[in-house]
């Protein structure tokens, strides 16, 4: 399966989210990630699923895109992991993202939630998004 509208949609997220002087001001400036460095600073945002299936039969007439992004955070309630993926939300969900050599057709929020990690101190907040592309003709 062809994983170049995999790399053009990650490509455009990444660019919209880094761009976002709110979100920037939420996390902190080069704080989104696909795998945050060992020791990183909290809080931050990472892209931590990237999946892709055939729309129809072939990769070719279409994919569906399923993401995941994760909001970390360590202040005292879940309010700051909330307001950096609610504000991801937004970002992703205004019209016209751009993907190189892809169309975006669709994209919809599939879930949102949050929840206390085991270690006690961390809150994690949660988007996941089903994303469908085409190739440009």
């Amino acid at each position: 399966m062809s994983t170049h509208s995999q790399l053009a949609l990650r490509s455009a997220l990444f660019s919209r989210l880094a761009a976002d002087a709110t979100l920037t001001g939420l996390v902190g400036p080069g704080r989104i990630f696909d795998a945050p460095p060992r020791g990183q600073a909290f809080p931050f945002l990472v892209l931590e699923t990237l999946g892709a299936r055939p729309l129809l039969n072939l990769p070719e007439e279409g994919l569906v895109h399923d993401l995941r992004l994760a909001a970390l955070s360590r202040k005292a309630s879940r309010d700051e992991a909330l307001a950096i993926i609610q504000r991801t939300s937004v970002l992703v969900m205004e019209p016209d993202l751009l993907l190189s050599g892809h169309r975006l057709v669709g994209l919809q929020v599939s879930e949102m939630s949050s929840r206390l990690l085991r270690d006690g101190r961390t809150f994690r907040a949660e988007l996941s998004l089903r994303v469908v592309t085409e190739p440009e003709a």
